[in-house]
């Protein structure tokens, strides 16, 4: 059985997060990039319970890299909610994206060399 686990307990994803921030009384998005780790080592990824509990974590790490929703809790202004959504969504999907790519190269990588040693 082919356990990605097994061959990193922690996998670093890289994850692009946005912060707003106010200069010249306009509010301006101003983008950074944040690195998460999600644990997987209680997880077997051959089986399809793990797989959606692993990208429950990887969503749940895009939030949180990406600041939450903004349209969740009164943080925000309407202004402000209209120009953050979008780019909340965007830094979301993005972030999953990267991610889940990133997880299926370190798979194929793995699996290539599963026969060498």
């Amino acid at each position: 059985m082919f356990r990605l686990a097994s061959a990193a307990p922690l996998i670093p994803f890289v994850l692009a997060c946005w912060a707003g921030t106010a200069q010249a009384g306009a509010p301006r998005i101003a983008y950074t990039h944040h690195a998460l780790k999600v644990d997987i080592h209680d997880l077997d990824l051959s089986r399809d319970a793990d797989q959606r509990t692993f990208q429950a974590r990887i969503a749940d790490a895009a939030d949180e890299v990406c600041g939450g929703r903004p349209d969740r809790g009164n943080r925000y202004t309407e202004s402000e909610r209209r120009l953050l959504l979008p780019a909340y969504e965007k830094c979301r999907s993005d972030s999953i994206q990267h991610t889940n790519a990133a997880v299926q190269a370190s798979a194929r990588r793995l699996a290539g060399n599963a026969g060498r040693y």
